[in-house]
């Protein structure tokens, strides 16, 4: 398979094409983040002090390792009084929940979780999880996490309800799958104020091809996961237009070795070392997305990922492919119990693995 020259993104990407050097067209349109600086996040986090109230900010939680560092940074680093905020998802794995553990009792955090109600979650993922194999496509794998792109509201809500003006977010700029969007026919670096608009139309449009996802216990939880999904979406500026909303990351450099130096350190931080990666291991979920891209795609989201910090010289290509040939792996034990926990019969589980 032909592999990028410069990034190791193959040629089984969506919408990727060489050039006569064999560098493929997502490095050439590849611009590195501009990051607002350490000053520019102490001015903001200055003005989020508030003397007269217990917490000065909102920080989403899920025991992965950047939301771990992000806690960490703004407790020890910076003196924030911090409210952590944790979902309850069915799915996430036990260590990340032995993560969270230990990051109360070291970092001496109040913590808050909520979950969904009547299973919601698990029935959102079955029904998605039957709709995608009846007809399989790239495109539609993010909706197996559609529940989950309903944490805003619930973050928004809690900050009002404690009088919290800042929630603040682990997520960092290399993470968002550039595939993804070409699969929706959206570009991989569309102006960030068009993509909720032209991907909603693209969701739209791919998911006509299949009924299955129209079902009525999805439709709400899915229309609140697109208007929630993330600090930057609609419903979530619109709900929260007093709150600031931000990334760590859009002010700091993201440097991996220094994340995972300090979580494990001062953290206890660990992650199941049979996955090999420390990178979103904290919802099974993930393994079930890995499955379905290597069948439709033969990449996963590391793919892209690496590639990403390739290209902004966070990692070697060679390191980077090496990564991908040692994590690219389906781990087989971890989907059956995602689908077990979700209702799937075990004779449907062992179809859907042989496919």
């Amino acid at each position: 398979m032909k592999i990028c020259s410069r990034c190791v993104l193959p040629e089984s990407t969506p919408k990727i094409y060489f050039d006569e050097n064999g560098v493929c067209n997502f490095c050439h349109s590849f611009k590195k983040p501009d990051n607002k600086g350490e000053t520019a996040l102490l001015k903001i986090l200055e003005s989020e002090k508030n003397k007269k109230n217990k917490y000065d900010c909102v920080v989403t939680l899920s025991g992965g390792r950047d939301s771990s560092y992000t806690i960490l940074k703004l407790v020890k680093d910076y003196h924030m009084n911090v409210l952590a905020v944790n979902f309850e998802n069915p799915f996430t794995d036990d260590q990340a929940i032995q993560n969270i553990e230990n990051i109360k009792k070291i970092l001496h955090v109040d913590l808050i979780s909520f979950k969904m109600k009547d299973n919601t979650f698990e029935k959102v993922f079955k029904n998605n999880v039957e709709a995608w194999f009846k007809k399989p496509s790239p495109a539609m794998v993010p909706l197996m996490c559609a529940a989950c792109h309903t944490m805003f509201v619930d973050f928004l809500r809690i900050a009002k309800e404690n009088n919290i003006s800042c929630i603040i977010s682990g997520g960092n700029p290399y993470e968002y799958v550039s595939f993804k969007r070409e699969l929706l026919n959206v570009s991989h670096n569309e102006d960030p104020n068009m993509v909720y608009i032209k991907y909603f139309y693209g969701l739209l449009k791919e998911s006509t091809k299949n009924p299955g996802y129209f079902s009525p216990v999805c439709l709400p939880t899915m229309i609140k996961g697109y208007l929630f999904g993330n600090e930057g979406a609609i419903g979530t500026r619109i709900l929260g237009y007093q709150l600031s909303k931000f990334q760590l990351f859009d002010y700091l450099e993201w440097n991996e070795d220094e994340i995972m130096s300090r979580i494990t350190s001062e953290l206890e931080w660990k992650y199941p070392k049979k996955l090999m990666s420390s990178w979103r291991f904290d919802c099974k979920v993930s393994h079930v997305k890995d499955f379905m891209y290597m069948k439709t795609l033969k990449i996963t989201e590391r793919d892209d990922f690496y590639a990403k910090l390739v290209r902004n010289g966070l990692m070697t290509r060679d390191e980077a492919l090496n990564r991908i040939k040692k994590e690219n792996v389906i781990y087989y034990d971890e989907i059956e119990e995602v689908f077990t926990k979700a209702g799937i019969p075990s004779e449907t589980i062992d179809e859907y693995l042989k496919c």
